[in-house]
């Protein structure tokens, strides 16, 4: 399955794209989030992060698109991993979700790259 982190500064970052998504036809249980979209593509958010995804989360981005300012703090930041089979789909879901929050929603790609969500770009964000 295709998918990247969701990166914020909020501590509830999961709980709260939890609650968006269930508001919006989802699921949710055993820190895991889902919902389908209009042509059944599916996009699950895990809230609890397995030892296998430390080094990726310790590692500085290799290159931050978008506007620098507000980069998150990795090692105080929250971390939430998003998987959808759909780019498109994918970056449709954050920017979604970040319309719905306070403060900005960031992707940490496959490539190490930090995304801002208003600077997501489907055509190269690599999942």
């Amino acid at each position: 399955m295709n998918g990247a982190f969701i990166v914020s500064e909020d501590d509830d970052l999961f709980q709260q794209i939890e609650r968006f998504l269930v508001a919006r036809g989802g699921s949710s249980g055993d820190s895991v989030a889902q919902v389908s979209s209009l042509d059944g593509t599916l996009f699950t958010v895990y809230g609890d992060l397995g030892k296998e995804f430390e080094y990726d989360l310790s590692e500085e981005p290799e290159e931050v698109k978008g506007d620098v300012a507000g980069v998150p703090e990795f090692s105080t930041a929250t971390s939430c991993w998003a998987e959808c089979r759909s780019v498109e789909k994918f970056v449709e879901w954050v920017r979604v979700i970040a319309e719905a929050r306070s403060s900005t929603t960031w992707v940490l790609d496959g490539n190490g790259v930090l995304w801002p969500d208003a600077a997501l770009d489907a055509a190269q964000v690599s999942l």
